[in-house]
């Protein structure tokens, strides 16, 4: 019943580097090479029954128990045995009335290791904070008719692991069986506004393969994260940043927090590994704007080619780009998954 769409790097020779790196090793299980802390946190989504006041399962009118998703966080309980600890939007763990942690002990995920840290550190932030409205799009854009093209569909499909192919942006491109599609407004000003992240550019492709998401793009993105939820403070706990990141990429940013410091080249986000925390000192101003132009269907797991004109984004003119929707975060409901600036 329960069913795990956790995307999760696939690395053979990093461990020779001396970076973390995880691989499958079979159906649905987890060997981390360099140890859970050195490849931040794993995340994914577990279906979970309903039970009412009382304890009971919810059943539908046919008998068939009525599930529901939850964020969770992988982890090795003390006995070595993965289990996945239920999590709110900002990473925190979700306590019972004890102040236990909740936890999915028959997760579909299996990690073999040692684990050797502790608990994750938690973020506070104030009550009534509101979203900053500088990272909404400041306009609805609306990509041109396509002759044939078909709406998108309320629901979609999740697949196992090692079924779910993420196209590269050449595949995607070359693809004769992908379908033009239309968006609604409101979905393409999440995606307009998800490819405006500050300074995206600067890598100037980046596709889902790769065997780390760059740290220069994954600062951008952390610090938008955390601007959109408008929290007032400017430490972090580890857990919330790696958890957003995992939201805007669909894939753990493995070794983010070791790179960033060093790799980044962005002053405005530091890790600190004292305390496991990281400090945001400021946030970034728009610089790129992106006009969809077009919007086509990919299949698989829900992938989708978007095609883009683009200004303020040094001397590209041009942006193509994978997106995955998805359920990963209620108030985006995409990942990006590969771009390509041109």
């Amino acid at each position: 019943m329960k069913k795990s769409i956790s995307i999760l790097l696939i690395i053979a020779t990093l461990f020779t580097m001396g970076l973390a790196a995880c691989k499958s090793d079979s159906k649905n299980q987890l060997v981390e090479e360099g140890g859970l802390e050195a490849a931040d946190n794993q995340f994914g989504i577990e279906d979970v029954e309903v039970t009412n006041k009382k304890g009971e399962v919810v059943t539908d009118k046919n008998g068939k128990a009525v599930t529901t998703e939850v964020n969770v966080r992988y982890e090795l309980d003390k006995n070595g045995k993965t289990v996945a600890v239920v999590i709110d939007q900002n990473g925190e763990d979700v306590t019972d009335k004890n102040g236990d942690p909740v936890t999915l002990k028959n997760s579909s995920v299996e990690i073999t290791t040692a684990k050797k840290g502790g608990k994750s550190d938690k973020t506070t932030a104030p009550s009534g904070t509101k979203k900053a409205s500088s990272t909404k799009p400041t306009k609805t854009t609306n990509a041109p008719s396509q002759k044939g093209e078909e709406t998108t569909g309320k629901e979609f499909t999740t697949l196992p692991i090692e079924k779910d192919k993420v196209p590269t942006i050449a595949e995607a491109r070359s693809s004769s069986k992908k379908k033009a599609v239309t968006f609604s407004s409101k979905d393409q000003q999440i995606i307009k506004s998800m490819l405006e992240v500050p300074g995206l550019y600067e890598k100037d492709s980046y596709e889902n393969s790769a065997k780390e998401i760059p740290a220069n793009i994954a600062a951008h993105v952390a610090l938008w994260m955390v601007e959109r939820e408008g929290f007032n403070t400017k430490s972090y706990a580890s857990s919330t940043i790696a958890l957003y990141l995992f939201y805007y990429f669909g894939k753990t940013a493995v070794n983010f927090k070791l790179n960033v410091n060093e790799k980044s080249g962005n002053k405005n986000i530091t890790y600190n590994a004292k305390n496991d925390s990281f400090t945001v000192t400021a946030f970034e101003g728009k610089k790129q704007d992106v006009a969809i132009q077009k919007i086509e269907y990919l299949g698989n797991n829900n992938y989708y080619l978007v095609k883009a004109n683009v200004t303020g984004a040094g001397g590209h003119s041009k942006l193509y780009a994978i997106i995955q929707k998805n359920k990963l975060e209620a108030s985006l409901g995409f990942s990006v998954k590969a771009l390509k600036w041109e």
